[in-house]
């Protein structure tokens, strides 16, 4: 004779104990051949620095929400488009191959098309993410290239029309070039807390920067003999896509999963607030 199963009571079924049960026994459902048990879900926790090599915000402060998990890391784009303008342009700087500065209007389709457009999608898209500080800085580069590449393009007739000798044409862009030096060296402070490559490359960038701006006041004020300053500023430009490169080393390498781990120098921890005890 079967044994009939009286159901508890339904004030009983609403109890702690009870809900603990058949949320046990729902979670249970997928403990079978075919599947994997929702409890099964492994969570991945990154060091500092492996969370730097990934991202470039200062403190290691992490993407907001789960979009990082879902989306792709855009600075791998970012420093590439960067990389692919100025080392070709520290080259002719420094005269490599037989070429003089007059070359960089070969570059005006890499500024537009690399540079600009690459570091603009790039910044966008950590701005999604939430890495405010890289976002910044991919975007304003991006502008950068984009302005350099309109000034260099012929078709403007900007030196033209100021004359490419003239005070107005190289003081210009001297009076420019100043207050990019003032904003890398926000960056560069601001990159304290990232990793030493990164301060490393703003460094470089940093003298790159008074370098030109001297070479332009120096033929704003009709003095050709920038010859020094021209390979000067070429080496360090040079010393800042060495940095990039590296850079961009470690996160294709991180994000194909390939075993090599270079070290990029944590500095998450610098400067950082000291925690109060309660």
């Amino acid at each position: 004779m079967a044994t009939q199963v009286t159901p508890p009571p339904l004030e009983k079924m609403g109890s702690p104990s009870t809900q603990h049960d058949l949320e046990a026994q729902h979670l249970g459902l997928m403990d079978t051949d075919g599947g994997a048990s929702l409890r099964r879900q492994i969570s991945v926790q990154l060091s500092p620095e492996q969370f730097e090599r990934l991202y470039l915000q200062p403190g290691g402060a992490k993407a907001k929400g789960d979009l990082s998990k879902r989306f792709a890391n855009p600075t791998p784009l970012g420093i590439a488009s960067f990389l692919l303008c100025l080392t070709p342009f520290s080259c002719f700087l420094m005269g490599w191959v037989g070429t003089t500065t007059g070359a960089a209007a070969s570059l005006v389709g890499a500024m537009l098309f690399v540079g600009g457009l690459g570091l603009t999608i790039a910044g966008l898209l950590e701005w999604v993410l939430g890495n405010t500080f890289s976002s910044v800085v991919f975007i304003t580069f991006g502008g950068f290239w984009w302005s350099f590449g309109y000034l260099l393009d012929v078709t403007n007739d900007v030196a033209t029309t100021l004359g490419a000798a003239s005070a107005d044409y190289n003081g210009g862009i001297a009076m420019y070039l100043t207050w990019w030096s003032v904003l890398v060296l926000i960056y560069l402070i601001a990159s304290l807390r990232t990793n030493a490559v990164f301060v490393a490359l703003f460094t470089f960038l940093e003298i790159t920067f008074w370098l030109l701006v001297a070479i332009y006041i120096r033929l704003a004020k009709g003095n050709a003999d920038i010859e020094m300053l021209l390979k000067a500023a070429g080496a360090f430009a040079f010393l800042t896509s060495a940095m990039g490169w590296y850079l961009e080393l470690v996160l294709v390498l991180d994000c194909t999963g390939i075993p090599i781990k270079l070290p990029v120098g944590d500095m998450s921890s610098f400067m950082s607030r000291r925690r109060h005890a309660d």
